[in-house]
């Protein structure tokens, strides 16, 4: 993978984080990368102006700044929408995931040596790990995963995590739908389903400190959208698999 990858950073109010994630891809991963895509989902403190400070570092920097509605999927969706047409590969993460940037490497090497046409960094995985991460979350996590898993006939055990790299023709491919969060569990879901082989590897989830701000997740806001996902999927699977499976 050479300058090929397109990495998208989801913000909303990082400034706390979003500098230190940019150079740490940039110092990692430069002779891999073809851009990072911020998309700055209506941010009201400095995360914009501090992602144009680092686009005078390197060009590979790129700024979306995106209008309403706002939300992670909306914001998700914009930047596989303004992928580069060169890109081979696009990977998608939370801005203040800091403790996995080194995990990028290991996803890289998983997608390239098996031959993948995705990686999901999974927290759930054997060797993955939770810090700090709610009980009452972790047992929706669980029972959602249960049910999609038997209902689906999926064997992939973190579904929900936005940390994922896949061949950029399957994010131009896909038909996205959800808003919010519950998009998360739609980039695992969907390639899944229609057939790609997607892997797995075990990454740390580290609860967010004071200083980098508070979790935009609302538990039981959220978990309806996740439901709707799972209909959403089954519909696509019974009516619409021939016009997304992998040929």
């Amino acid at each position: 993978m050479k300058e090929n990858l397109s990495i998208i950073l989801i913000a909303h109010n990082e400034e706390a984080v979003i500098g230190q994630m940019i150079d740490g891809l940039l110092d990692n991963y430069d002779k891999e990368l073809l851009e990072i895509i911020v998309v700055d989902d209506t941010s009201r403190d400095n995360t914009s102006s501090i992602v144009e400070s680092k686009m005078k570092r390197s060009n590979k920097v790129r700024l979306i700044k995106k209008g309403l509605p706002s939300g992670v999927g909306y914001a998700i969706r914009t930047g596989f929408a303004n992928v580069n047409p060169k890109s081979g590969y696009v990977m998608s993460m939370d801005s203040d995931f800091l403790e996995n940037i080194n995990d990028v490497g290991a996803m890289i090497r998983e997608i390239e040596t098996k031959n993948l046409d995705g990686v999901i960094g999974s927290r759930f995985t054997e060797g993955g790990k939770l810090v700090g991460y709610p009980s009452d979350k972790k047992l929706m996590n669980r029972g959602w995963h249960f049910i999609v898993r038997a209902l689906l006939c999926i064997k992939q055990k973190d579904l929900t995590n936005n940390f994922k790299l896949y061949k950029a023709d399957i994010v131009r491919k896909m038909p996205w739908k959800s808003g919010g969060f519950s998009m998360n569990a739609e980039t695992g879901i969907l390639p899944i389903i229609f057939g790609y082989k997607v892997g797995e590897v075990p990454v740390a989830w580290i609860s967010r400190s004071a200083e980098m701000g508070k979790s935009k997740f609302k538990l039981f806001k959220v978990g309806w959208g996740y439901v709707e996902v799972m209909g959403y999927a089954l519909w696509l699977m019974l009516f619409k698999k021939n016009l997304y499976a992998k040929h």
